[in-house]
Formats: C-alpha cells, sequence, structure tokens
C-alpha cells in the first residue's frame, strides 16, 4: 500500500497522505461547524485549525523518525526527503493536533474543554472517513469494521453533544453542566476501538494494551470529575446501596 500512486498534474501523491489529508479537512469543518455553532469566533477557529495540522504534521513525522530510528541514523537528511521516505505517526499526529489547540485556547482565552469536545468529533468523523477510504484503497473487512464502529461513535456523540447537558448524572447537583461528557467518552471509545484492532491484527502486546487501558480510564475519569458529582456522597450512596441488597 506504501507504493500506491496517484499522479497530480505530474507530481506524485501517495495515497494515503492524500487520503489523510482529506479526512483531516473532512474532520475540521465538522470541529469549524461545531465551534461556529457554539458561537466562538471564525477567524480563531481557522487559526486552531492551521496551528494545529502543523504541529500535528511536525509532531506526526518526529514520532515516525523515533519509531524507525535505524532507519535516519547516521542519515539524517532522509527526514526531509518524505518522497524517498514517507512515513508519519499518528498517535504523534494527534498530540501535535491537540497541543495546537491548547495553546491557542489560552491564549485567546477559551475554555479548553470546550474546544475539545468539539475536536473530538471531528476526530472522530475524521477517522471513520479515513478507514473506510482505506478500504477502497485496499478492501480489507478490518478497514471497514475500524470505520463503522468510529462511525457509530461520532454518530453517538454528535448527537450527545446536544443533550449531554440534560443528563441528571452528569449534571447531578449543578445548575449547569460542564463540558467535557463528549472528550472524556470519546477518548474511552478510541480506546476501546484501539484495543479491537489490537484483536483484529493479531498484534497484542504489553505497551500498546497498556496505553489502550490509559485511554480508557483517563477518559472515564475525566467525565467522571467534570461531571457534578461528589465522591464522599458517591462512596456512601454504594455502601447504603450494598446494605440494602443484603437485607
Amino acid at each position: 500500500m506504501e507504493d500506491a500512486i496517484i499522479n497530480l498534474g505530474g507530481v506524485p501523491v501517495y495515497v494515503l497522505g492524500l487520503l489523510a489529508t482529506f479526512c483531516f479537512l473532512w474532520g475540521a469543518f465538522v470541529f469549524y461547524k461545531k465551534s461556529v455553532e457554539a458561537h466562538f469566533e471564525d477567524e480563531a477557529i481557522l487559526d486552531m485549525i492551521v496551528l494545529g495540522a502543523f504541529w500535528g504534521f511536525i509532531l506526526s513525522r518526529l514520532g515516525f523518525i523515533l519509531t524507525h530510528i535505524s532507519m535516519f541514523l547516521g542519515h539524517w537528511s532522509r527526514v526531509f526527503l518524505l518522497n524517498n521516505y514517507p512515513g508519519l505517526d499518528r498517535w504523534g499526529f494527534w498530540t501535535g493536533l491537540l497541543l495546537g489547540l491548547y495553546f491557542l485556547s489560552r491564549r485567546m482565552k477559551y475554555k479548553f474543554l470546550d474546544l475539545l469536545d468539539m475536536a473530538c468529533l471531528g476526530i472522530l468523523s475524521g477517522m471513520s472517513l479515513f478507514w473506510v477510504g482505506l478500504s477502497l484503497v485496499a478492501f480489507q473487512w478490518q478497514f471497514v469494521l475500524i470505520g463503522v464502529l468510529l462511525f457509530l461513535g461520532f454518530l453517538l456523540f454528535w448527537s450527545l453533544e446536544k443533550k449531554y447537558r440534560l443528563i441528571e448524572w452528569y449534571r447531578a447537583q449543578r445548575t449547569s453542566a460542564r463540558s467535557g461528557f463528549v472528550s472524556g467518552f470519546s477518548l474511552a471509545y478510541l480506546g476501546l476501538v484501539f484495543g479491537v484492532e489490537l484483536i483484529i491484527y493479531i498484534s497484542v502486546s504489553v505497551w500498546p494494551i497498556v496505553w489502550m487501558a490509559i485511554m480508557v480510564v483517563t477518559g472515564l475519569l475525566l467525565v467522571y470529575i467534570r461531571s457534578g458529582r461528589v465522591w464522599s456522597e458517591d462512596i456512601n450512596s454504594l455502601k447504603i446501596w450494598k446494605k440494602k441488597t443484603k437485607k
């Protein structure tokens, strides 16, 4: 699949790179649409998309270099030869994207989690399109399965983004719910989908499993911390429930 190229105006473009670019633009459009609906400034959102893309590319390339260091060690000019030595790391890309979003949100005095909720919808939509697109380039049922799972997650959280502030469990005793619901559950869901990916490709090893567990636990913790619930009260409620069940 790495050798599959198409020709646009005499310039060779790797299909995976073109597909990734298109999916990023689609995810950026979803992020832009939701952010505008939430009354963020157009110019600020476009700046975040551009900066996120820049740092996403830089860190994704750096991540690929670090995970394939033997290819570049002693031949550092290969870092810049993207045609001859192509490769990007998806985790590096998402890290760079989120870092760009974080720093610009701080500079423009926006709440990071407000924007992250919108960004997660864009990430899920872009990733689902990417995996489905892969199945068109080189069909594998695994690509379709992962793409469908991500798309279903996107539809679910797109719907919940409009409703979660009314969920009594999440809002608890607060007069209004805080953002972070979509971000937390999206992170946990992406962790579960990553686990499915590991299983169907039979590439289960220690560090990927640890990373998957971190994503799931961190996502769920984020939802709980951002909710209006109080840990001590929930513990007491659990104790009372256990006493009643014993009776």
